[in-house]
Order: C-alpha cells, then structure tokens, then sequence
C-alpha cells in the first residue's frame, strides 16, 4: 500500500501519531535502520524554467534546519581555483573531474548534517545552432542523487523570460529549440532515473507550485518503506477501529483480472487519454516495472509519483468517478 503525499493523519492511529515530532522519530528510525544515503534532490530544467526562483522561494518557505539548498553552478565555481571564468577554459575532462567533486561535497554535506539537499542544476548544454546537446552529468550524479525534480515550463513561457531576464545575460532561443530541448532532457532523465534508482517527476507551472513542491521535499525527507507501511497499517486499524461494533470478518481482494475482467490502471489511463495527449505517461509506467525496478517498492513508489504528475486530486477523483461532476 502507498500512502498519499497529501494524506492526513489522526491522533487515534497507532502506526502515526498526530504529534510531529514523534512522527519524526518514526521516519527517522526507518531510515537509519534501512542505512539510505543522504536524501539529494536535483532541481532540474532549461535555462528560464525557474530554477533560481524556486530554490529562493524553498530557502525561505522551508528554513534550512532540515534543508540545505545548492546553486550548482555556485558550487562549481567556488570550489574551482579561479572560479568559473577558469572553469570554463578546462578541457572536457578536467570540468568532469570538478562537477563530480561538486556533487561529493554535496552529498558529504547532507550526510554530515543529516539535511536533504537540494540542488539546482543543468543536465545539458545546448546551443541552438547544434544538432543536440552535451550532457553535462557525471557518473557520481547517478549515485548522488536520490530525487529528481523537472521544471516542466512551456516553452513560450521560458522563451518569454528569457527576453525580459534583465539581471543575466542569456542566449536566445527559438520556441521550437525550447520543446525539443525539454524533451529531449525529459526523456533521457527519465530513462537514466528508471535505471538508477533515481525518483522522477515533472512539475508543471501551476499556481499550486509553491505548495506542492515543498511537500514533496518533505515527504522526501521522511519517506522509506517503513515509514510508508506504518501509516499504511495505521490507517487500516484506524478504520477497523471505527467500525468494530459491526464487523466480525474483513475480506481483503485483488479484483482487478482477478475476479475482474477490467484492470483499473489500464481505465484510468483510458480516461485521462480521452480527456488530453496522456501516451507518454502512460509508456514510462510501462517502461517502469520492465526497468531494473522490477516490481519493488521503489518501483511502486515511482508509479505513484507518475500518477501524480499526471492528474491533480480532482482530476484524479474524477478519474474514479467518471459520473461525478469536476
């Protein structure tokens, strides 16, 4: 069972208390008791998607008690003698070096402190006049990072910001070059996240966009398997425990091609591709549980983070409810 990044609990659930710090102490002692490396998020996304914005925006909505936020390119240039005007005249291999100790001392960091990190980054350079762009990750990425967050802003919106940025120089860019940039970055991203254990997601401009992403780092910050389980089991007794005056047997059944012909994730995607372009979405679930996931928590839990960036609450309560009005 995966619980709800949105889910609120009750002081009556054994697994999950409502006092926060104990809730804590919960997380943290899964956590420590599975040995998971230090939580890094990877903020990710073309240039003029918001980047800088929203990492300034996290700092003051989130604090840093529990958090350390990075600029990337900041980090690269403090750690390299010069700068970043001496970074840039290295050969390719030399910056590969430098960008792989940037992200060790990150993830040194965060382990030290026990702080999720969050880091601001580009995951390829391209210029529009080259056929396609140069990957600028490294190796040590991969094994860094343990979340991935894609800024997923139109390109006309991006293109528009770049024209008014009056406080850095930008380069140009077609709308045309912008899209097939950003998915381009999309799905190479995700591909590499299937198959590193990286959790993936995109984040579309919405006027939610403040509220949603700092609880995603917050359930990052907490979340392990356990953690899930506990509010799961807590959950189901809370409703035992409500209904135990009536109930004397509880059933518990897979219907979906089971004792059902349908399969209720096959419908929802149905729906949703009626309702707007939804095969890609619904490709990478695919792609998901035939990756090196399999079909293990983390792949479950990639799933579920699939559905969320694909519909909202409501959209996904309608979903359920086709007759029900939006």
């Amino acid at each position: 069972m995966m619980a709800s990044n949105h889910e609120n609990t009750s002081s009556s659930m054994p697994g999950l208390t409502a006092d926060p710090q104990l809730n804590q102490s919960i997380a943290l002692d899964c956590r420590s008791a599975s040995n998971d490396k230090a939580v890094v998020v990877g903020l990710y996304g073309v240039p003029g998607s918001g980047k800088t914005f929203l990492l300034n925006q996290l700092k003051q909505e989130l604090g840093q008690e529990h958090f350390e936020f990075y600029d990337g390119t900041k980090m690269i240039a403090n750690l390299v003698p010069g700068g970043l005007d001496a970074f840039q005249k290295l050969e390719e291999q030399e910056k590969v070096h430098w960008r792989q100790l940037a992200i060790d001392t990150i993830g040194k960091e965060c382990a030290d402190s026990g702080r999720v990190a969050v880091v601001a980054g580009h995951f390829t350079f391209w210029p529009e006049q080259t056929e396609a762009g140069q990957p600028v990750y490294t190796r040590n990425d991969l094994d860094t990072f343990t979340h991935i967050l894609y800024l997923d802003a139109p390109a006309e919106l991006v293109a528009q910001r770049c024209l008014n940025d009056t406080e850095r120089s930008r380069a140009s860019a077609s709308i045309n070059h912008l899209r097939k940039r950003q998915q381009a970055e999309k799905t190479q991203l995700r591909h590499l996240c299937y198959h590193h254990r990286i959790l993936f997601t995109l984040i579309p401009p919405h006027p939610t966009l403040l509220n949603k992403v700092p609880t995603l780092l917050r359930d990052f910050r907490h979340h392990t398997e356990g953690y899930n389980l506990s509010r799961a089991e807590g959950r189901m007794e809370e409703v035992l425990f409500e209904g135990r005056a009536q109930l004397e047997t509880v059933l518990v059944m897979d219907a979906d091609r089971t004792l059902a012909s349908k399969d209720s994730g096959a419908l929802f995607w149905k729906i949703v591709s009626n309702s707007r372009q939804s095969e890609d979405e619904e490709r990478w679930l695919k792609t998901l549980f035939s990756s090196p996931l399999g079909y293990s928590y983390t792949a479950f839990r990639q799933a579920a983070l699939l559905y969320e960036e694909t519909t909202n609450d409501q959209e996904f309560k309608y979903c359920l409810m086709p007759s029900a009005k939006m």
